[in-house]
C-alpha cells in the first residue's frame, strides 16, 4: 500500500482537500456524527497510507458549486468533509467516481472534486485538529478543481461518498509514515515545492495562491539583495485558490532566500511567504 507520491505528472493536473493562515473561515466541528453516515473509522472502506485511492462510487450527478466546510470527530480519528450545493444553492449529490491520493511526501490529502464549480462558498478553512492543519479548494491548471488537505500528523486515510446531504468525506486515523515540515503558506499563498533546505537548480516553484488578479511572483535574494525572479498566472484568485507552477531556471548557491507571493497594490510591500534554501 505504500508507494511515494510525486504531485508532477496527472495527479498535480488534475483536480483533487485546505485553509490559509488568516482565513476567515471557520469549520463547522461537531463530536456527532449526521443520521446514516458510517462510522469514521469503518473498517469496510480502505485506508490508504500513501498512493491513490478509490474510484469510490457516488451518483452520477455533476457538481456546479461547493458548499460548507465540516469536521467530525470520534475518538482518535476526524472526518473532513466537504459539501457540494447547485448553482442555487440546494444539495447536490456527489458525481462518480470519487477518486483522491494521499500525498505523504507533502503531507497532503487530494481528493478530485468531480463535476463543474461555478461558484465557491468557502474555499478555504481552519480546522485546527489534531490530524488537519487546513484545507483549501483548488483550481487547478488544467481546468479541473481538487481539494487538498494538508495534514499535521501522520494519518492513514479513507474516501467516503457521504449522503444526505450529499457530501465529499476524508476520513483519518492516527498511523503511517512521517510527513515533512508543513508547506509554508500565507493567506494570499501556499507553497508546496520546494519545502525549506537543500534544493538545485532549475528551481521548479508549485503551489496555489489568491494575489490580485492571480499574479504570482517567485524571487530570489541573499542578503537582502534580488538574485533573480519570475513570474506567472496562477488558475484562479475570485472564486477559489488558483494553481500556479514558476521555474526559476539559475541563480546564485549556497544560502538563498526564496519568496513567492505578490507586491502589494498600496504600498509595494512583499505579501507571502519566504523560503530559506541551500543550492550547492
Amino acid at each position: 500500500m505504500s508507494r511515494r507520491a510525486t504531485i508532477p505528472g496527472f495527479l498535480f493536473l488534475l483536480a483533487f482537500v485546505v485553509a490559509g493562515c488568516g482565513s476567515k473561515h471557520e469549520t463547522a466541528r461537531t463530536d456527532a456524527r449526521l443520521a446514516g453516515d458510517p462510522a469514521l473509522c469503518d473498517t469496510t472502506y480502505e485506508a490508504v497510507e500513501d498512493g491513490s485511492f478509490g474510484p469510490f462510487a457516488g451518483d452520477s450527478t455533476r457538481a456546479t458549486a461547493t458548499g460548507a466546510w465540516a469536521a467530525t470527530r470520534e475518538g482518535a480519528c476526524e472526518r473532513v468533509s466537504l459539501a457540494l450545493l447547485r448553482g442555487d444553492g440546494a444539495p447536490q449529490r456527489p458525481a462518480s467516481p470519487l477518486l483522491g491520493a494521499v500525498l505523504r511526501s507533502y503531507g497532503i490529502v487530494r481528493v478530485v472534486i468531480p463535476g463543474e464549480l461555478d461558484a465557491v462558498a468557502d474555499p478555504d478553512s481552519a480546522i485546527g485538529s489534531p490530524l488537519v492543519r487546513a484545507a483549501y479548494v483548488v483550481h487547478a491548471r488544467d481546468g479541473s478543481w481538487y481539494e487538498d488537505v494538508h495534514l499535521a500528523q501522520p494519518a492513514i486515510v479513507r474516501l467516503v461518498a457521504l449522503q444526505k446531504p450529499a457530501r465529499i468525506g476524508i476520513d483519518l486515523g492516527p498511523g503511517g509514515g512521517a510527513i515533512p515540515t508543513p508547506a509554508p503558506r500565507a493567506r494570499n499563498v501556499v507553497v508546496l515545492e520546494p519545502r525549506a533546505g537543500a534544493v538545485t537548480y532549475p528551481l521548479v516553484i508549485r503551489g496555489y495562491g489568491r494575489t490580485f488578479e492571480a499574479n504570482v511572483i517567485a524571487r530570489l535574494s541573499v542578503g537582502g539583495k534580488v538574485a533573480g525572479q519570475t513570474h506567472g498566472t496562477a488558475a484562479d484568485y475570485a472564486t477559489t485558490w488558483g494553481e500556479f507552477e514558476l521555474t526559476i531556471a539559475k541563480g546564485p548557491p549556497g544560502d538563498v532566500d526564496l519568496f513567492v507571493g505578490e507586491e502589494s497594490a498600496e504600498d509595494g510591500t512583499p505579501v507571502g511567504v519566504t523560503i530559506p534554501l541551500h543550492f550547492p
